[in-house]
């Protein structure tokens, strides 16, 4: 089982198709066959909450967040990816779909929900906060900041009712005599876009099905927290 974890972290480190493997992993369709299995039973998204909350508790945290920070990224599809899933991102020019993000004040990924290109982003936000608000039953959220992609009273609404908490909407970063200034906590969020920058899978969105983007996008924040653990 080692060799299947190591062969589908090599798929989201390098970004090879699953039959572009190297030998000396098990066959492609064996792994490929067990990365579907476990995302479809929900082990992906039980192993991220996991070592999730393992990371706050050495950080000396709460498992439970106080601030989430909110931000979309659209990218572009490959051949594979059915074309319901798929939509036109008119601001950004992309053809694809959207990863809705969510982190905390550490810059871990708490969610992640992915939809086409083409929906708005605080419809995108409502669903990611769903699957938030349904995994921890007492949520200590007081605040989720976003850009002004976010404004309006429908995700105001939303976070007020699930949570009590407000919504902050920040301004587009901008820079001054004194160099760049970055929006309280959204560089955050940013960041993490970056760090997935960092996995050739996640260039672009190389999946068929979009439960398997979400799959991958916690695959890359699990590996980086493993890291971090290691490391402390």
């Amino acid at each position: 089982m080692r060799r299947v974890i190591d062969a589908i972290m090599y798929v989201v480190t390098h970004g090879c198709k699953w039959r572009g493997l190297p030998k000396d992993f098990p066959p492609w369709r064996t792994v490929y066959g067990y990365f579907s299995d476990l995302q479809s039973r929900g082990r992906w998204r039980r192993i991220h909450y996991a070592l999730y909350e393992m990371v706050r508790d050495e950080a000396g945290r709460s498992p439970d967040t106080t601030l989430l920070i909110i931000d979309s990224q659209s990218v572009k599809t490959g051949k594979c990816a059915e074309a319901p899933t798929k939509g036109y991102d008119g601001g950004k020019r992309v053809k694809g779909r959207k990863r809705h993000v969510l982190v905390d004040s550490m810059g871990l990924l708490v969610d992640v929900a992915v939809t086409p290109a083409n929906v708005h982003d605080t419809k995108g936000a409502v669903k990611v906060l769903k699957k938030y608000q349904k995994r921890v039953k007492q949520p200590r959220v007081r605040k989720v900041i976003g850009d002004k992609g976010y404004r309006g009273e429908m995700l105001k609404g939303f976070v007020r009712k699930a949570f009590k908490a407000v919504v902050a909407i920040g301004q587009n970063h901008t820079s001054t005599a004194n160099g760049f200034v970055p929006d309280e906590k959204r560089w955050l969020v940013e960041r993490g876009f970056a760090w997935l920058g960092d996995y050739w899978r996640l260039s672009i969105d190389r999946e068929r099905l979009m439960a398997h983007s979400c799959a991958m996008v916690r695959l890359a924040f699990i590996r980086l927290m493993l890291r971090r653990l290691v490391s402390v």
